[in-house]
């Protein structure tokens, strides 16, 4: 399946007469109120900037991405004044998570199911990822737009055992976002961009260390932005 999505935008184009302005207006603004907005979509394609940022963990590692991860929207208009717009997160973050998986480690599966213990073990995986979405925010000003996208990651053992539950954000500002043609939709890919990255490399510094199962299972908040930081608080740009 191709994950190659193009950027559309719907809309409403008034007219009214001045002969009829009192009935004219009235219909034409409920029918702006539905009809004139943005439906966003991400390219769903990682920068080269990502690759350049992490080297691949030679370990095998498998990931599921649940239902409602890939069918996500958001309709967060971002302010009380801003035109409504529809975000479609899932379908541009689930690919990006496969590529970065595929770029972050050696030995990735893909899983379209959960598995089980033994089909875990009988193709030798020592972690399994599951990752869903637990909150979108969009700002909306004058000057421009803020977005910040918030997953938690959950490791699981080769006995389906709960290693390490972790949330990380990504976030991306930019002015004059609506001025742009695809504006928005670039502004979404940065942001969920920068939250598989806060994933990936979590997760490469985790194995690498071996944090988990030290002290039972192991919870963290990770940092959103470019500079990874995995003992820090996360950081949430402006919001």
């Amino acid at each position: 399946m191709k994950y190659a999505l193009f950027p559309s935008r719907r809309i409403c184009r008034r007219q009214a007469r001045f002969s009829v302005f009192a009935i004219g207006l009235v219909l034409i603004a409920a029918g702006c109120a539905s009809i004139f907005g943005w439906d966003i979509h991400a390219p769903g394609i990682l920068s080269e900037d990502f690759s350049k940022a992490i080297q691949p963990l030679n370990i095998r590692i498998a990931l599921y991405l649940p239902p409602e991860l890939l069918t996500y929207e958001s309709k967060d208009r971002g302010g009380k004044t801003a035109d409504p717009q529809i975000y479609h997160v899932g379908e541009a973050l689930a690919p990006m998570l496969v590529e970065g998986f595929q770029d972050g480690f050696e030995e990735f599966i893909f899983l379209e199911t959960e598995p089980s213990v033994a089909v875990l073990k009988q193709y030798g995986i020592p972690y399994f990822v599951t990752i869903r979405i637990k909150d979108f925010k969009n700002r909306v000003s004058w000057h421009g737009q803020g977005i910040a996208l918030t997953t938690e990651t959950i490791v699981f053992d080769s006995d389906l055992k709960s290693l390490a539950r972790f949330e990380s954000q990504g976030t991306s500002d930019a002015r004059k976002v609506f001025a742009k043609k695809g504006g928005p939709q670039v502004n979404l890919n940065a942001a969920i961009e920068n939250d598989v990255l806060a994933v990936v490399l979590y997760l490469q510094d985790s194995i690498q260390k071996k944090t988990w199962g030290k002290n039972g299972q192991h919870r963290k908040r990770i940092c959103s932005r470019r500079n990874f930081c995995s003992n820090r608080k996360t950081r949430r740009g402006n919001y």
